[in-house]
């Protein structure tokens, strides 16, 4: 199939101008070792590309949930509101230039930290989370699939960054590391039984892994 290497460059500079900090395109070839459910496929069919895109956390509160009724089975995240609306650009964006896109949902959906070391934005850490060169893992993540044929990144299947350094597995609060392993069950429990109060309506989830991680670091100051 052949690459539109000059859609690629454009859509690299539309997102530049709308501030999208992160952008990554994987060949949805790759996704074949995922349930048929997690694969582009399931969401759009013909799909050629899936382009991830990230939004730097530059202060972690970004992060934060909110409910604004006790009880109400519903909740806003400001980071993820601003992502979705790259989205919804990038896919106006594809659409007048003749290619179907769809943003995709976070459940069932992709697996976003595996989409993106498959797009070659960075690989996935001994904290389970996505490391760019840029920001480290403070990156909140979203995936289009697309029918656009765009360039695609190599994938990346190996962490250079934490060959050496186990920082996130020593500042890990809950003890998630077992073996130098990642539990996700005690991660989790650990986060849905400590989230920190901002107000009434607000809480953050443990952040600890991400600000020990010193990737991107001397990019924030």
């Amino acid at each position: 199939m052949e690459k539109d290497e000059k859609l690629t460059t454009s859509i690299k500079k539309y997102c530049k101008k709308l501030g999208v900090d992160v952008v990554g395109f994987a060949d949805p070839k790759f996704f074949d070792r995922f349930p048929e459910y997690n694969r582009p496929q399931a969401y759009l069919k013909g799909c050629k590309t899936v382009i991830v895109v990230g939004f730097h956390l530059y202060d972690l509160t970004l992060d934060a949930w909110s409910k604004p009724i006790l009880g109400e089975d519903k909740s806003y995240q400001f980071a993820d509101s601003i992502i979705e609306n790259f989205c919804n650009k990038i896919i106006s964006f594809l659409k007048k230039r003749g290619h179907v896109s769809a943003i995709i949902t976070y459940s069932p959906g992709l697996f976003l930290k595996d989409a993106s070391a498959l797009a070659g934005i960075g690989p996935i850490g001994k904290n389970n989370l996505l490391i760019t060169p840029t920001y480290g893992s403070q990156v909140r993540l979203r995936a289009i699939v697309t029918t656009a044929p765009l360039v695609c990144g190599k994938p990346i299947l190996e962490s250079e960054y934490c060959k050496s350094c186990n920082k996130c597995i020593e500042a890990c609060p809950s003890s998630a590391f077992v073996d130098g392993k990642y539990m996700k069950h005690i991660c989790y429990n650990y986060s849905t039984s400590n989230k920190k109060k901002l107000s009434d309506h607000t809480v953050i989830w443990c952040n600890a892994c991400i600000e020990a991680c010193p990737v991107g670091k001397n990019n924030d100051k």
